[in-house]
Parts: C-alpha cells; structure tokens; sequence
C-alpha cells in the first residue's frame, strides 16, 4: 500500500499508528471495563502498534504501580484524590480532574495517530477532541452507554429539566466532533445516527478473552469453589452494585425461593447500593443470599465459572442505553444467562441470538424465581445453553476477532483522511 504523509502504510506493523487510549480506569484498577481496555491495547501492541495509555492512578502522576501489565507502550497515569469514592458529587469530581490530566499530559505526547476514548467518564469526548484536533490526530468515541439517559435511569438526573438538555447538547455535540464513534450495539448507531445524522459510526461490541475466560470445573480450578457459596445451584450476579442493576428483583426471587434451601443466590462486586442491597437481604432474612466483594482480574474465570446460572436484572429502561460486558464472562464459561430486561432491548436481542438463556421482563421477581427454577430442574436445558453461549462467544465476541476489527477500523479511518 502507498505510504501516507507520515510515511505509514495502514495495516503495515512496519509502520505502526500510534494510538492514544484515554479510559479512567485501567488494569490493575477494577471496574467493568477494565479488562476491555487493557485487552485492546495489548492487543493493539501484538500486533505491532504503538499504544499510549492515559489513565487515573493512586500515586504520584506518572509512577508505576509494581503489577502494570508488560506491554509495549506507555502507560501515564494521574494521581486522582477522589478515585473511587462513593457518591455523585465525588464521581463528578474525579472525572473532571481525570479531564484535565488527559488534556494537559496529552500534549506532550508525540506524534499521535489516533485518540480513543470511551463514553465513561461522560462528556470527556469534548476535550478529547479538542486535544486530537491540536496534535493533528483523529478522535474515535467509543460509545459504551448512551449519557445522559444512563444518569436518569439510575435515578441521579431527572429527565427533561435543565441540566438534562444541556448535557444532551454536550452529548450531540461529542458525536459531531468525533472522526468515528464506534458503539457496542447495533441499536447505539442506529440512536446516533438519527440523533446527528451524518455522524460517521460503526459498530463493535464488546469482547470477552475466551482463552482465558473458558469453561473449567473445581478439579482443575479449585479456586471456583469459595465462591459458590455453599449452594448446590447457585445463581449469580456479578458486576457493579449501582443504581442501574436492578438487584431489587433478584433479591425478591430469592425470597420467592426460600423453600429451596438447595439454591444459593451469590452476589460479587462493589458499588453504591452494595450496602442497600446487603440491608435489605438481612431485613427480609434471605439467609440463601451471600454478598462478596469485586475479585481481581486473575480470579474472574473462578468467578464465573462458580455458577449455574447467571443473572443481568436491569432497571426499566436502563436495558436500551446499556449493554453490560459481563453477560459474555457468562457466554465464554458456557453458563446460560437471564436478562430482566425488556423483551426489544439490545441485550435482549444478544440473548435470543446466541441462544445462551432466557428474557424475562425487567421487574417481575415472581417470572424470575420461575426461570430459575427451571432451570435447576433441567439440567441438560442449562449445558445446551450454557454450549450455544460458547459457540457464539467464540465465533462473534473473542479478544481476537474485536482487535481485528478495531485494526481494520482504524485502518480505514486513517486511510481515508490521506
């Protein structure tokens, strides 16, 4: 291929892009899209791209935490006093410091071919290309979650008043900016698309490692059995403990299936309603209900593999504007998943696709404990599943497969500004 003005030829690792990721959060912090980030730059770098990463971190800005993944590129990390606090206030602080520090640190970054950055924390797409539009570098929006509907349905923003318009505005803003937003979901582009149309926009959802995120039993893997709680059919839910999972109604289908005592519902992760949840699971005496805090990257095989059934209950609403990575952990172990979602929604529609479990509607504990039963008493329904979820995560959702498109997307990108 003919070399470009900066002497690169797209998909050539000869002469590698360099790409810049801006993300809140990376390895070794914890939160749900840790592992997607840090999957795509080493992935990036395997094959032969420069990667710089600008990051929040607990020290001094620019020092090394002493497990930072032996990749080859740069990892730029702030120090942030209000990382990982809990409450609104502290979250809106901390993205705003994490702004200013990609701003300010990416300017002395050199030679910069394109700035990924994602939707969280919102509305850091503004800087972002304020900074690809100084270094001469493009601006991919990676759309993970649609701002600020996400807000309103977890109930931290009402819909519709002042600040709601103004950050739709900064929202639509983002995308008119962006050289490319690239969603997770067919239905995100779609909303793009009609929202500013014009926008340049491709779709890619988001990945599982299913080499390393498989199905294992507790002969090999004895670290798996902590975390079944003691059940003999253990139900799961595993992620963050927000305002926007609907823990409500599988605490509720727990108390459905306290006579049960066979079945065990375990809960694993942190967030700002972990200690509601916990309240009220003791107020209502689910002694079958086991809370456990968010595990570290190398156990997340261990963890989803702990189940047999994994559960994604989502608010009313929050199930068109949000695809939560976990259900794919759920695909790549080979365990079915139930999503209380609505019946039109993306997840939904992922689900049936796959054929990897079952849809039940959003707030409906008693449908729930149903399903669940179900599926404790068909054993051989749950392996079908949990065999189709596999399959499908590995011919559409693998490490490999995203990189390539994210190659091929970026390839296209620079390749048409030539």
């Amino acid at each position: 291929m003919t070399p470009d003005a900066k002497g690169r030829r797209p998909g050539d690792p000869s002469s590698p892009y360099h790409i810049v990721i801006i993300t809140p959060y990376f390895w070794p912090i914890l939160c749900a899209s840790t592992h997607l980030m840090k999957a795509l730059a080493e992935g990036l770098v395997e094959e032969g791209h420069r990667v710089t990463v600008l990051t929040n971190g607990f020290g001094a800005p620019g020092s090394a935490t002493p497990d930072e993944p032996p990749m080859k590129g740069h990892i730029h990390r702030a120090w942030n006093p209000f990382l990982q606090r809990l409450g609104v206030l502290a979250k809106c602080c901390e993205y705003t410091w994490f702004s200013i520090f990609f701003l300010l640190r990416g300017l002395g970054v050199r030679k910069i071919d394109i700035i990924f950055v994602a939707s969280n924390p919102p509305l850091a797409g503004l800087p972002a290309a304020l900074l690809a539009w100084l270094k001469g570098a493009k601006m991919v929006y990676n759309l993970q979650d649609i701002f600020p509907d996400s807000a309103v349905v977890a109930g931290i923003l009402p819909a519709g008043g002042r600040a709601y318009r103004w950050l739709r505005k900064a929202e639509e803003a983002t995308y008119r900016v962006s050289d490319l937003v690239v969603s997770i979901s067919p239905s995100f582009s779609d909303y793009v698309e009609a929202l500013v149309p014009g926008t340049p926009v491709a779709t890619i959802p988001n990945w599982v490692d299913t080499d390393h995120i498989r199905p294992m039993e507790e002969a090999e893997e004895p670290a798996i059995a902590p975390f079944r709680g003691g059940g003999g059919f253990v139900v799961q839910y595993a992620g963050n403990i927000g305002f926007m999972q609907n823990l409500e109604t599988l605490l509720l289908a727990a108390e459905e299936l306290k006579g049960f005592p066979d079945i065990r519902f375990v809960f694993i992760g942190n967030g700002n309603a972990k200690e509601a949840m916990e309240e009220l699971a003791r107020q209502r005496g689910l002694a079958n209900c086991v809370f456990l805090p968010l595990q570290p990257l190398e156990k997340v095989p261990a963890v989803y593999n702990a189940c047999d059934v994994g559960v994604i209950p989502l608010k009313p609403g929050a199930a068109r504007i949000a695809v939560p990575s976990k259900t794919w952990n759920y695909l790549a172990v080979g365990r079915p998943v139930i999503g209380c979602v609505e019946v039109d929604s993306p997840l939904a529609d992922a689900i049936r696709e796959s054929r990897s479990g079952s849809v039940v509607p959003a707030s409906d504990p008693a449908h729930l404990a149903q399903v669940i039963l179900d599926y404790r008493n068909a054993p051989e329904r749950a392996r079908l599943e949990g065999r189709q979820g596999r399959a499908y995560a590995e011919a559409n959702l693998s490490r490999r497969v995203a990189i390539q498109r994210y190659i091929r997307m970026f390839d296209h990108l620079l390749e048409a500004s030539r």
